[in-house]
């Protein structure tokens, strides 16, 4: 019973764990900035990956409207069609490093031939 009893907490902890964010690299890149994984991404926002088109290769969050961004990362942001928030331009010096303004006016990560 105690055997159990040990497998089934020890399984307990691993799940929780296992939801736990990666810790966040030092340089962890702000909302529309470039990342491999959610760990270059700052805490509030993770790393989108398999979203051709809409911020792929780039930190985001979820979102319903673009209120909710603007109210988590300011007025210089929205909501895309994609649900995720991104950072709004009107020229590529209004975007992180690694990124361009498209002609929607939000920054995105060019896409690599």
């Amino acid at each position: 019973m105690g055997r159990w009893l040990w497998l089934s907490s020890s399984l307990l902890v691993l799940g929780a764990l296992s939801t736990i964010d990666p810790a966040r690299a030092p340089d962890a890149s702000s909302l529309g900035g470039t990342c491999d994984s959610t760990r270059d991404c700052v805490e509030g926002t993770r790393c989108i990956h398999h979203r051709d088109g809409a911020m792929d290769g780039q930190c985001s969050s979820a979102c319903s409207a673009t209120q909710a961004c603007q109210s988590e990362f300011g007025q210089a942001s929205l909501c895309l069609g994609a649900d995720l928030c991104a950072p709004t331009c009107a020229q590529a010096a209004d975007c992180p490093d690694g990124t361009r303004c498209n002609v929607y006016g939000w920054c995105e990560r060019p896409v690599s031939e």
